[in-house]
């Protein structure tokens, strides 16, 4: 497992705290969203901890309450209004998606996650050398951090 992503992880309790104390005050689809966001990036803190192998990630990573909100037209400006600003970027990675509203994000985040199910059940994530499956769990980390950052 690639090592580039895992100093993003002491960030994490910080944003998954942040993100519980939005849940209390929230609506349905808003509170199932923000509980999948938490609990997407306390497994990638998990993950470090434990030492799983990106193929036991992606089996419990979540996207379904982003395909629900999708399904039932959920306004994502609820959650957070905007676009996300140079100001709201801390890393430099991230840049790419100053403009992005938490919709863009939201979606982004969960094709990602889909794409990787995907890929996996054609082969074992560990195997692929081809499409740099590192690099593609880092950027979904990044990413999900940003949309955590820019919500709170």
């Amino acid at each position: 497992m690639a090592i580039a992503w895992l100093s993003l992880v002491k960030e994490l309790p910080s944003l998954i705290k942040d993100l519980s104390g939005m849940i209390t005050s929230s609506r349905a689809t808003k509170n199932l969203l923000l509980s999948e966001l938490k609990n997407n990036l306390k497994q990638f803190e998990n993950a470090k901890k434990v030492k799983l192998d990106y193929d036991q990630l992606i089996n419990i990573l979540s996207n379904q309450a982003i395909i629900d909100a999708r399904k039932v037209g959920f306004v994502f400006s609820v959650i957070k209004f905007g676009k996300v600003t140079e100001k709201q970027v801390r890393d430099s990675r991230n840049k790419r998606y100053i403009g992005k509203d938490a919709e863009w994000l939201f979606i982004s985040i969960a094709d990602k996650i889909d794409e990787l199910k995907k890929l996996q059940t054609q082969k074992k994530l560990t195997d692929i050398k081809e499409l740099n499956v590192s690099l593609q769990f880092s950027n979904l980390l990044y990413k999900m951090k940003l949309l955590a950052e820019f919500i709170r």
